[in-house]
C-alpha cells in the first residue's frame, strides 16, 4: 500500500491519463529511439521520412510567414489580437501538460480557474495598452479616466477574488495536486503572458521593434534547420538531440547578415519606424514623425588597412561609408537571436522531456504545436524591449501625456495649469489679447 501511494503523490501533476502521457505513448518508441542516441552524436532519420518531413515543414513555414506579413501589413491592432490568440492558445498548450482528467472530475473548477487567473492578467496587461493608445485621445480618456485611475486596484482585487476562491476549493486528498496546479498556472502566466506583453510594448515603440527581432528568430531557426540538416554532424546540446553546432553556428552567422540588412531595408519606411498614431492605421496609410536619430544615415570613415582592400578590388577610393546606427543596434539584437534565444527552444526541449513528449501539440503541421514555434519568442521580445529602453529610446514628452498628467489634477490645480500657460503664451506672444478674451468669456 506504501509503495503505490508514493507511485501516486509522485505522478500527481502529470497522470497516467494526462494528455502528456498519452501523446508519449503514441511516440513512445520514437523517444526511445533519441534517448539511446550516444551523447554527442546526431540521431540518424530514415531519408524517406526525413524528406517527407522536409517538405511538410517548409511548406507550413511559408504559410505561416505570409500570415505573418499579412498581419504586421494590418496594423497595429490586427498585431495586438495576433498576440492576444498567441498567449491564449500557448497557455493552453502549456497548462495541458499538468492536466490530469481523471483527478479534474472530482474538482469541476480547477479548468475554470486557470482561465480567470488568465483573464485577469490579460485585463490588466492590456488595459494598460488601451490607455496608452488612448492618450492619443485626449476627450474620451478624459471620460474613463476614473477606471484608468484605478486599474491597478481592480486588477489586484480580481486576482484576489480568484486566490480566494482557489482557497475555498481545497479538498483533502487533493492538497498536493491542486498546489502544484496553482504553481504550473502561475509559471506560465509568467512565461507565457507577461513576456509576450513586451510584443505589444515593442509596437508602441514602432512596428519596426515588434517585427525585426521576430524576424530574425524566423530566419535564425530556419537557417540553423538548413545548416543542419545538410551538414550537421555534432550535437549541440542533450536536451535536443537534432541541434547541431554546425546549425548554431551557419544559423547565427546568417542572422547577423540579414539582420544588418533587413534594418537598412526598413529604416526608410514610416510605417515601420514611427510609433503608431492610432491603432488603425495600416501600412497603406499616410505616416509622418519625427524619427528616432538611430535610422538617420551616418557617415562612418573606413579604417585604412579596409580602405586599401577595397580599392585593390573595386578599382576606386572608398574613404568613408553611409551606415545608419541602428543597423549596428541589429548586429547586437541579431548576436542575442542566434546565440542566447535558442536557449528558449532547449528550456522547452526539458519541459518537453520531463513530461516524456515529443512536441507541446500537432497544430502545426510539421512543427508541432504554437508552444514549439514560439518558444524562442518570448525571451527574444524581452531583451529586444530591454535593450531599446536601455539603449534606444529618446525620452520624449507627447500631448497625450501631457493631458493625461493634466487629467490627474484637482479642479483648482488644472485652473492654475491653465493660467500659467495662458500667461506664458501671451508674455511670449505666441497668445493675443483677443483671444484671450475668447477663451475667458471676457
Amino acid at each position: 500500500m506504501g509503495r503505490v501511494a508514493k507511485k501516486s503523490s509522485n505522478s500527481s501533476l502529470h497522470g497516467d491519463n494526462s494528455p502528456a502521457k498519452l501523446r508519449q505513448r503514441r511516440t513512445g518508441s520514437k523517444e526511445v529511439a533519441e534517448t539511446a542516441t550516444p551523447s554527442g552524436i546526431v540521431p540518424q532519420e530514415d531519408s524517406k521520412k526525413k524528406w517527407k518531413n522536409w517538405r511538410q515543414r517548409t511548406i507550413f513555414t511559408f504559410v505561416m510567414i505570409g500570415g505573418f506579413f499579412t498581419v504586421i501589413a494590418l496594423g497595429p491592432l490586427s498585431i495586438m489580437l495576433m498576440v492576444l490568440c498567441l498567449q491564449v492558445l500557448i497557455y493552453r498548450e502549456v497548462i495541458s501538460l499538468s492536466s490530469v482528467p481523471k483527478k479534474e472530475r472530482d474538482l469541476p473548477w480547477a479548468r475554470a480557474m486557470n482561465a480567470y487567473f488568465l483573464g485577469c492578467l490579460e485585463y490588466y496587461l492590456y488595459g494598460q495598452n488601451i490607455h496608452r493608445a488612448l492618450k492619443r485621445h485626449p476627450w474620451l480618456e478624459a471620460h474613463l479616466q476614473p477606471v484608468f485611475a484605478h486599474h491597478t486596484f481592480i486588477s489586484f482585487s480580481m486576482y484576489l477574488l480568484g486566490f480566494v476562491w482557489f482557497v475555498s476549493t481545497l479538498r483533502k486528498g487533493y492538497y498536493r495536486f491542486q498546489m502544484g496546479q496553482f504553481a504550473w498556472t502561475h509559471m506560465a502566466l509568467a512565461l507565457v503572458v507577461m513576456q509576450s506583453q513586451f510584443m505589444i510594448e515593442n509596437i508602441f515603440e514602432g512596428i519596426f521593434w515588434f517585427f525585426l527581432p521576430i524576424a530574425l528568430v524566423i530566419v535564425n531557426d530556419i537557417f540553423a534547420y538548413v545548416f543542419g540538416f545538410f551538414f550537421g554532424r555534432h550535437q549541440l546540446i542533450e536536451l535536443s538531440p537534432k541541434k547541431t553546432w554546425e546549425g548554431y553556428i551557419g544559423g547565427g552567422l546568417m542572422t547577423m547578415a540579414f539582420g544588418f540588412m533587413l534594418t537598412a531595408l526598413l529604416s526608410d519606411w514610416k510605417f515601420m519606424v514611427c510609433p503608431p498614431p492610432n491603432l488603425h492605421m495600416t501600412a497603406f496609410s499616410h505616416v509622418q514623425c519625427e524619427v528616432n536619430p538611430v535610422f538617420v544615415p551616418r557617415e562612418y570613415a573606413v579604417p585604412y588597412p579596409l580602405a586599401s582592400l577595397l580599392s585593390v578590388v573595386l578599382r576606386r577610393q572608398i574613404s568613408t561609408v553611409l551606415i545608419r546606427p541602428v543597423q549596428f543596434h541589429s548586429l547586437a539584437i541579431s548576436a542575442f537571436a542566434s546565440l542566447i534565444a535558442p536557449f528558449g527552444g532547449f528550456f522547452a526541449s526539458g519541459v518537453k522531456r520531463a513530461f516524456n513528449i515529443k512536441d507541446f501539440g500537432n497544430s502545426i503541421p510539421g512543427h508541432g504545436g504554437v508552444t514549439d514555434r514560439f518558444d524562442c519568442q518570448f525571451i527574444m521580445a524581452a531583451f529586444s524591449h530591454t535593450y531599446f529602453t536601455s539603449f534606444i529610446k529618446v525620452s520624449t514628452v507627447t500631448v497625450g501625456s501631457v493631458f493625461s498628467a493634466f487629467l490627474t489634477l484637482t479642479p483648482d490645480e488644472r485652473k492654475e495649469v491653465f493660467e500659467n500657460i495662458q500667461e506664458y503664451l501671451q508674455l511670449y506672444g505666441s497668445l493675443d489679447t483677443a483671444t484671450i478674451a475668447m477663451t475667458t468669456g471676457a
